[in-house]
């Protein structure tokens, strides 16, 4: 991964959370529709568990390869100002996606 490919990799990141939180926010609005005793007047189809599966897997993948490039770039030689940069946006993604708290919603007890 070059500089230009971390700074994708970040911005791939940033996009996997908005897309993300959408989707939270969908199954949230169709939890806040929803009328028990009432069947839905128009029902989409709930592939909210898949999508999340997708979006969690695309983080950790990404975040994984940018990861990996920050510490070739490192020995590269690259300035400590750019990687400094790279790790604190990296680091603010990172506990972005954390926040959405996907991480214990597929582990089964």
């Amino acid at each position: 991964m070059t500089e230009t490919n971390i700074e994708a990799g970040l911005c791939r990141l940033s996009r996997c959370v908005r897309e993300t939180r959408t989707i939270l926010a969908w199954e949230d609005l169709a939890r806040a529709e929803a009328r028990p005793g009432t069947p839905p007047s128009f029902r989409a189809g709930n592939h909210t568990d898949e999508d999340l599966r997708f979006q969690r897997g695309l983080f950790s993948k990404v975040s994984a390869e940018v990861h990996t490039a920050l510490r070739k770039s490192q020995k590269a030689g690259v300035s400590e100002k750019t990687l400094s940069f790279w790790k604190v946006r990296l680091l603010r993604i990172d506990l972005e996606f954390a926040t959405l708290g996907l991480t214990d919603r597929f582990i089964r007890p």
